[in-house]
């Protein structure tokens, strides 16, 4: 659980919070997982796996400062999972691989129970009758490996999530909205929409260029829709970043190892947000008219290591060389300026 309390600075004065999570709250999870791999020759292995997951959770709500009509709930909730996959090597460096999965996720004390102003007007309450979201993906995945020097990778993805659990219009005691913090607010809280999916890809190279340097490069690209269950059609999905990436230039000779990296992220227009975000205008930046959008984003950072006998390690860097001023998608939260690090590790 969590307390909280607003002290006056200049008058000393105390006042109570509601706290965020309900207090004394307990939760649990067990799970057992079995898998088998099979070669069924040379070329070509089966996997699988199941796994089963189980979580129950209780939480009591404080209505003394938050007119909840409920004061506890709790859950317990159980599945089977699991994966079948296949891997083939038609030639000397290929590999390609299918996998078919099923996932599953209670929820938590933070889905389930917290109270939160997350943007002006609008206040997350508790719902108690959340029920678990599932997850069904088929991925595939290819590499190819040349004479040992350069390594290329892609997976894309496709995902089903059913009952997924995101951020809707909710009633307490009937209202829409509801006093909170001295102040009207329409009452939200996380809830089962009617499905969601995303879809993605991943490429990925790793290069020996010879005389100790190297190159890595990475680029990730997702999407997803969510609809609610009164069939207003699909609108973004909240958790679903712009497209991200890096890139990076290794030199490493004995003990010695120096890289310089760059990661970049694209951003969001407002009418691309999902609407849950579009409202938080203190965690986004404000384009011409007024509306919150993400900026795309890249740091350029430079780091070194070396390796002073069999036990120790001396690392540093300077992060943020070009001192952007960013925020990670959806964090609310600005990125540290350019920064240095100096670290000593020991090994025994």
């Amino acid at each position: 659980g969590s307390e909280g309390v607003r002290v006056d600075q200049e008058s000393g004065a105390v006042e109570v919070l509601n706290p965020r999570y309900p207090d004394g709250s307990t939760w649990s999870t067990m799970s057992a997982y079995a898998g088998v791999m099979h070669d069924l020759n040379e070329r070509t292995t089966l996997s699988a796996g199941a796994r089963f997951n189980r979580s129950a959770l209780e939480a009591a709500f404080d209505t003394t400062l938050f007119p909840y009509p409920a004061t506890s709930t709790s859950l317990d909730n159980s599945a089977l999972t699991g994966n079948l996959g296949v891997t083939w090597r038609p030639g000397e460096g290929w590999k390609l691989g299918l996998d078919l999965s099923t996932g599953f996720r209670a929820p938590n004390i933070d889905d389930i129970g917290k109270v939160f102003d997350s943007e002006p007007g609008a206040v997350i309450v508790p719902n108690p009758d959340l029920a678990p979201e599932y997850a069904f993906t088929m991925e595939g995945s290819i590499e190819k490996v040349f004479h040992d020097r350069l390594r290329l990778r892609g997976n894309a993805y496709y995902t089903l999530l059913d009952n997924a659990m995101v951020r809707r219009p909710f009633t307490v005691n009937g209202q829409d909205s509801i006093p909170y913090d001295g102040e009207l607010s329409r009452v939200d809280a996380i809830q089962n929409a009617a499905q969601a999916t995303v879809v993605g890809f991943v490429l990925a190279l790793d290069a020996d260029l010879g005389s100790g340097f190297g190159a890595t490069a990475r680029y990730n690209w997702q999407d997803g829709v969510e609809q609610d269950d009164d069939n207003l059609g699909d609108v973004p999905l909240r958790h679903a970043p712009p497209p991200f990436g890096q890139v990076g230039l290794t030199w490493q000779r004995k003990a010695l190892r120096l890289e310089l990296l760059t990661r970049f992220s694209s951003g969001f227009a407002f009418e691309d947000l999902a609407p849950s975000e579009q409202g938080k205008t203190p965690i986004y930046a404000l384009d011409d008219d007024g509306n919150p959008y993400a900026p795309s984003w890249y740091t350029l950072d430079l780091r070194g290591s070396y390796r002073i006998g069999r036990h120790l390690q001396l690392s540093g860097g300077v992060e943020n060389i070009t001192d952007q001023r960013y925020r990670p998608y959806s964090s609310g939260i600005t990125a540290p300026g350019r920064n240095f690090i100096l670290a000593l590790r020991a090994r025994f």
